[in-house]
């Protein structure tokens, strides 16, 4: 179990998302057309797939063959649980649609796979024996890689997934290390604690190290990245697991492929939720060019993995149906394991139920039937629904989703976060209801089962869930969406009692019925050994990899062939002799290189005098020379290439410089893998100096390889700097020589993806790059860039389709643009900041030295709210109540400069329908208009909806002229934060009478405090409104630099 941590003893560390996609970056589609097409198919098609099912697909639990790894010994005693069907092959099996379909042919399962094995008896006594003397040996070394582990985040089912593993691989005396590519965020405590608590459980714990390098790519891309960097650089490893999502194990297993690393380690990927899977069940448009790496990414490590195993049949049915590379002969079907916590409080109640609660008992998302349930309890509210509900109440009980995506849709198109939509549909309800949160998952679980609940799981899609299990196993009366893998966790006899089509009449007339008549908590599908079965077959793969590593090792034996460098040089002496020099240094046999020299028509001296020079030098040594009237870099190398003798062909700009194992590492990986064509990482480098071996890259790209979705808009092939078949160059026209065209190397990549050739990118940085602001792709027309670099894709599609494909182009350029933009607006925000705090320093100084006059007076009373008000009057002298009032708090005030006291007023809303504050009339009495300030601080906890006039400092103005101006507002962020600054400057043209100030606090709910409020006019008041915009600049750079 877990160890229960108060998340607000520790400084929580907020995850890095990229903080900068504003609503308008996801807005400008990318793919457009696409994405209407995948929409039309989630809003039109997708009821139709997840309709009622006709299911009796069994589903597991986990039982070992001895209490220590297994159930509970009463739980054997249970007659319920069929012990008998536990032989480790479903009868049947659950389609992409949850639906079965006997006639497919099935995947094999991990324990029929390993029972096969000759060495299983052997390794089964070892499990039956017991692990610690193996656990001494320290067996076998198994690296779990993971963004979720449990306790560093709350609540994860691929968190839950690898834990468990960790645990029960641990327990059976194999030397586990967790990776937690997340790094130092952690949603509970900090990971330093969870390094020593794993440790406490024999169990390594590592966060991926920072880089000092700086990933010109996406982040998903840079950890993956890392993720292999890491790998490498450890005693290597007997077995890897990785989870599917987000393709962690990517540039890993792409090393494996190469022969370039963990030629004796076994890479084991499970199949948990893929990217494209979770956007298309959560009825989310592909609108990023992100959601295509992810996919990219995910697909492949598929393909690569040396085994991959699913929790259910569907998955793998999902993704064979949606054209994923599954190998049936490494492919596995194996149920998850049971954290310890649950197997001890298995149990089998065989008596009905009477059911008072209703509980949303999943996470608040859109997949896991947040929306649904809501039309469901709707349904339950009309009139002839009322004595079912008389005595019941439902409860949310969950999770809040952090991400922007996951913000639920009112009528009208206002975007709400999950407690403010539920807020807004319990309009219609009239029974009781609440939400509860913050709550770990043991807690939630005690909830549940204290009696008379039914916990509803209204999924949209599920592959294995966890909750579903969880439940079955723990006896907890349940009611689920037919859909996914969820009926594979059922006992058969039991699926037509709990299971339902995911729509809200069916789900309330099985609720309706239950209310009436209870329910008797379903069982669940009883499968032997998932714990031993993991276990030997590790001892399995521990066995293989270490005589893989013992045992001499065959070399792949080739002649090195001859490999043709081209350099296309124009105007630069300088870099030229420094590429030269690389070349020279090569680790490959100097007789197998030529190079051939193509100058683009240098018009400096000094690079003719130059040119001169290397022309006779060449002619020494037998390598080509030539000269040609400036026609652009793609001309240049066609030339080249014409004069080229070698089997492969190596492109390389003349600023760029080749590390020592570049063309030996590209040919090695063509041999190996047959690829046709090479591309590479490569490190970024400022200057004219050639990068010595110990320099620290300024960047570092990281080309994906052959992704041919990605490829339409963004060209993550490869460099120019790379090598291919020179039959293949040939065979495919060479690059187009367009004057005045960049990127011609992505357009020739595209060919050969698209025509049919094998591309591999190896992960390993084989040169430098110099970075320049004269690259010839900067200085050229991007419109005209990007429209070439899609001819390969219209020639593959039909004519009448091509207007389609250039306005999804289009799109993606709008969108690039737009970040750009913003980004750039950022940065003017920024400079601007500094500009203020640099002239807010400059005032302070000058008031600290007595050189403006200090007689300001802040105009309201007991603006620290230190003073009690009088007996029998409001809470604090001079603020009374506004709504529902206030509370005087006496320790949740602010201490800081100027502020010494620890008062503050407090305002709590449990729904967002009360209206609460603060309110004070200031007389200001102007005889002339005069500019004023106004200012304060707040915090927040929790409170619901987006920023707006509701939670703020609130100022209703009176002129001496008799006009009024209502509502002037300065408004504090919602959701959970520390004390915030906020002011506003009134700029009167008309001379002001009066304000009446409010600390508003209604429309929301949640609780606030604020504290320390100001009225001033600024000429008098700028001493202190300097310090107070000072504090004010210091709060948000510390929330900046805490948010990055």
């Amino acid at each position: 179990m877990l160890p229960q941590v108060n998340p607000h003893a520790y400084r929580n560390k907020p995850m890095g998302w990229r903080k900068y996609q504003p609503v308008i970056f996801t807005a400008l589609l990318i793919g457009f057309p696409l994405s209407n097409v995948l929409l039309f198919f989630c809003t039109q098609m997708f009821p139709l797939l997840s309709g009622m099912m006709d299911s009796g697909t069994p589903a597991v639990i986990s039982v070992s063959e001895h209490s220590h790894h297994g159930l509970s010994a009463s739980t054997h005693t249970h007659s319920k649980f069929n012990l008998s069907e536990g032989d480790g092959v479903y009868k049947k099996r659950s389609n992409a649609t949850g639906k079965n379909d006997s006639k497919a042919e099935k995947y094999g399962y991990l324990d029929a796979m390993v029972q096969k094995d000759p060495t299983y008896h052997t390794y089964e006594s070892f499990f039956v024996t017991g692990a610690q003397s193996w656990r001494i040996q320290k067996y076998g070394r198994v690296c779990i890689v993971s963004d979720d582990f449990l306790g560093l985040v709350v609540s994860s089912g691929a968190g839950t997934v690898m834990t468990t593993l960790a645990e029960t691989l641990s327990n059976n005396g194999f030397d586990v290390t967790l990776l937690y590519t997340r790094g130092d965020f952690a949603q509970t405590a900090d990971v330093e604690f969870w390094v020593q608590y794993y440790l406490s459980r024999g169990i390594r714990l590592v966060p991926l190290p920072h880089t000092p390098i700086v990933y010109d790519v996406p982040d998903d891309v840079a950890i993956s990245h890392r993720t292999y960097v890491w790998l490498s650089q450890q005693q290597w490893f007997d077995a890897v697991h990785f989870p599917d999502r987000r393709g962690r194990a990517y540039f890993t297993l792409t090393a494996k492929k190469q022969n370039i690393a963990f030629m004796h380690t076994y890479f084991i990927v499970h199949c948990i939720a893929p990217h494209i899977w979770h956007k298309t069940n959560s009825l989310q448009t592909l609108d990023t060019i992100h959601d295509l790496i992810m996919d990219h990414l995910e697909r492949q490590s598929i393909k690569m993995a040396d085994y991959v195993i699913s929790p259910s049949e569907y998955m793998l049915k999902w993704m064979e149906d949606n054209g994923w590379p599954l190998n049936r002969e490494r492919t596995a079907v194996h149920p998850n394991l049971l954290p310890a916590w649950v197997q001890r409080r298995a149990r089998v109640l065989n008596e009905e139920v009477v059911v008072l609660e209703l509980v949303f008992f999943t996470r608040f998302e859109l997949r896991k039937g947040i929306v649904l349930f809501c039309d469901l309890l709707d349904q339950l509210a009309l009139r002839g629904d009322k004595k079912d509900m008389e005595g019941v109440k439902v409860t949310f009980l969950g999770q809040l989703p952090d991400s922007i995506d996951e913000k639920l849709t009112m009528k009208g198109g206002v975007r709400v976060r999950t407690d403010e939509y539920i807020k807004q549909r319990a309009k219609k309800w009239k029974f009781p209801w609440q939400i509860l949160k913050d709550m770990d998952t043991q807690a939630r679980f005690d909830y549940l089962a204290g009696g008379n609940r039914l916990a509803v799981l209204p999924s949209l899609m599920e592959n294995s869930a966890y909750t579903v299990l969880e439940c079955l196993v723990m006896g907890i009366p349940l009611v689920a969406s037919d859909v996914g893998g969820t009926s594979e966790l059922v006992h058969p006899d039991d699926t037509g009692r709990i299971l339902t089509e995911p729509t809200p009449k069916p789900l309330a007339k099985r609720i309706r019925e239950i209310l009436r008549e209870g329910l008797r908590p379903a069982r669940p599908r009883v499968f032997v050994n998932v714990d031993k079965t993991w276990v030997v077959w590790h001892h399995m793969l521990m066995n293989q990899a270490k005589a893989s590593s013992t045992a001499m090792a065959t070399l792949q034996q080739y002649e090195e062939p001859l490999v043709s460098v081209i350099i296309v040089t124009y105007n630069n002496p300088g870099f030229l002799k420094q590429a030269l020099q690389s070349i020279s240094e090569q680790e490959y046999a100097q007789s197998k290189i030529e190079i051939v020299l193509v100058d683009d028509g240098s018009t400096l001296p000094e690079a003719q005098a130059y040119l001169k020079v290397l022309s006779e030098e060449f002619e020494r040594k037998g390598w080509t020379y030539r000269q040609q009237d400036n026609r652009g870099p793609g001309a240049a190398r066609n030339l080249g290439a014409g004069f080229a003798k070698g089997e492969f062909i190596m492109f390389m700009d003349d600023d760029n410089y080749a590390k020592a194992r570049e063309i030996s590492t590209f040919v090695s990986v063509a041999m190996h893998t047959k690829a046709d064509v090479l591309t590479c990482t490569n490190d970024y480098f400022y200057g004219n100096d050639a990068p010595g071996l110990d320099r620290t890259p300024t960047g570092r790209w990281v080309p994906l390889g052959a992704a041919t979705t990605v490829g339409m808009f963004q060209n993550l092939y490869g460099d120019t700097n790379a090598m291919i078949r020179r039959r293949v160059f040939n065979d495919l026209g060479g690059f187009p020589e367009d004057y005045g065209y960049a990127l011609e190397d992505w357009e020739l990549f595209s060919k050969s993806v698209l025509g049919g050739y094998k591309l591999e990118s190896i992960p390993e940085p084989l040169y430098w790059y110099r970075l320049r602001d004269t690259s010839h792709s900067h200085s050229t027309a991007k419109f005209g860039n990007s429209a070439r670099t899609i001819r390969p894709y219209l020639k593959q599609i039909p004519q009448g389709l091509h207007h389609l494909v250039l306005f999804a182009q289009g799109m993606k350029d709008s969108h690039d643009l737009a970040h750009v933009e913003l980004e750039s607006k950022h940065a003017g925000m920024k400079e601007l900041r500094k500009m203020l705090k640099a002239l807010a320093s400059a005032l302070s100084a000058l008031c600290s030295e007595g050189k403006i006059p200090q007689d300001s007076q802040n105009l309201l009373q007991n603006n620290q709210f230190n003073l009690p008000g009088p007996v029998g009057g409001a809470p604090v002298l001079g603020w009374r109540p506004f709504g529902g009032g206030y509370i005087h708090d006496p320790s949740g005030g602010r201490i800081s400069y100027g502020s010494t006291d620890a008062y503050a007023v407090r305002m709590h809303n449990t729904e967002w329908k009360e209206s609460r504050g603060a309110m004070q009339l200031v007389i200001l009495d102007q005889d002339e208009p005069a500019a004023v300030v106004v200012s304060g601080w707040s915090k927040a906890l929790d409170i619901s909806g987006a920023a707006d006039s509701g939670y703020a400092i609130y100022i209703d103005i009176s002129f001496k002229d008799g006009k009024r101006l209502w509502g002037y507002t300065i408004s504090f962020d919602t959701g959970t934060h520390g004390w915030q600054f906020k002011a506003g400057v009134i700029d009167p043209e008309v001379a002001i009478h009066s304000l009446q100030l409010y600390t508003m606090f209604r429309w929301h709910a949640g609780t606030a405090w604020f504290d320390d409020l100001s009225v001033n006019t600024l000429k008098e008041g700028l001493c202190d409104y300097t310090q107070l915009t000072l504090e004010g600049l210091a709060e948000s750079h510390e929330k900046e630099k805490d948010e990055l």
